[in-house]
């Protein structure tokens, strides 16, 4: 019970974090609201933040020299806060909702750096693994509210969609309130953490890239699939979407039952579930084969998630383990930013109907798969990092 405030402060801070993505549910009324400005300059309001992010990833590290992480986390906050909350006053200015957007999209790398680190600094052993598992469940229920309120905000106006930032008040109390106040230099002083596993480091890297291109593919091509085969509209695709948010979230919040069955080889379980459904909607063309290519995505993400924030303590030990998240974290997002260009590669060689694509990410899935438990079939765990859980 001691350990309950930090995990609500915790999980409320990755409720909000991904709601720089809320203006995607508002593109037709934004850019209607600048008709003198070229469609893609409008359109970086959603691009721009990916890209900040991974400035505020390979920032924190460095920042980690003179601030705690319960400074930088409440700091990231307030800054998140005045973004979203100046995109809503000054939406008539392209430039200065353009200016809003890298400040909002630094902030939410930064917090996305931190908050596996608050998990790894606050918990230990399964509990650690139910906490992750918990708090990746909350990034994905998060974004599901945070869609269904905005979507009902820019019924009445486009920019009302930042209005949602006003929630992001509610984690900053929490983290101010509960977060340990011991600054990260002092933790450092106190215990032997100077160790660092290349091997691992690359693995996951390597497994957080591969995983982040073929999940983003749901993303470019759900839409593809349900209205270009006369499957749906938009409202439909939006709900299998929401549908698999929640399916995530529900999958991550039992995390630590699942990785006590699969051990190491459950990001060969996340490859294995993504890419068998993907095989199978891209086989069967229907309502069913999307809702399967969308289950497969989702259920892999539930796993992936909460696993690749466990793997950053199986890489390195306390003094290195913000430098290695960082990494780590910017390789995967490129990986979401690469997605797309992966896609189009392969459909030089098998054809751009959605099909096609699903059914090639979903042989590649399984290829990472059996990659993924190849490379698991030795001990993971550095020595140190096992010693470390064990006291």
């Amino acid at each position: 019970m001691k350990h309950t405030p930090l995990k609500v402060a915790i999980s409320a801070i990755c409720f909000v974090n991904l709601l720089y993505m809320i203006p995607s549910v508002a593109v037709s009324g934004m850019v209607a609201a600048f008709p003198d400005q070229p469609q893609n300059k409008v359109l970086l309001l959603l691009t721009l933040p990916n890209l900040t992010g991974i400035a505020g990833i390979v920032a924190e590290p460095w920042l980690e020299r003179w601030f705690s992480r319960r400074t930088l986390s409440i700091t990231a906050l307030a800054v998140f806060f005045a973004s979203g909350l100046a995109s809503f006053v000054l939406r008539e200015n392209l430039p200065a909702l353009i200016a809003a957007s890298v400040i909002m999209g630094a902030a939410y790398g930064m917090q996305a750096a931190l908050y596996p680190l608050l998990v790894n600094d606050g918990f230990q052993g399964e509990e650690r693994s139910q906490v992750m598992g918990l708090v990746s469940g909350m990034l994905q229920l998060g974004r599901v509210a945070a869609t269904l309120v905005g979507g009902m905000l820019a019924r009445r106006g486009w920019y009302n969609v930042y209005l949602c930032f006003l929630a992001v008040l509610i984690p900053l109390v929490l983290a101010v309130l509960f977060l340990p106040r011991q600054s990260h230099s002092e933790q450092l002083r106190q215990q032997d953490g100077d160790w660092f596993s290349f091997s691992e480091t690359v693995r996951l890297a390597v497994e957080g890239f591969a995983f982040a291109a073929l999940f983003f593919m749901v993303n470019t091509h759900l839409s593809l699939y349900v209205e270009g085969y006369g499957l749906g509209d938009t409202a439909l695709t939006g709900l299998i979407s929401a549908l698999g948010c929640v399916l995530a979230g529900l999958i991550s919040t039992g995390f630590a039952w699942f990785e006590r069955r699969t051990g190491r080889f459950t990001m060969t379980w996340a490859f294995g579930i993504l890419g068998v459904l993907y095989l199978a909607g891209g086989l069967w063309i229907s309502l069913p084969g999307a809702v399967l290519c969308v289950a497969g995505a989702f259920l892999g993400m539930g796993l992936f998630s909460p696993n690749l924030m466990l793997g950053f303590s199986r890489c390195a030990g306390p003094r290195r383990l913000a430098a290695v998240t960082a990494m780590v974290l910017t390789v995967v997002n490129v990986g979401y930013f690469a997605s797309p260009y992966i896609t189009g590669f392969l459909a030089g060689f098998v054809g751009e109907s959605p099909a096609d694509v699903f059914r090639v990410a979903g042989m590649l899935g399984l290829v990472c798969a059996v990659g993924s438990a190849v490379t698991s079939c030795r001990p993971g765990v550095s020595l140190p990092a096992a010693e470390k859980e064990k006291g």
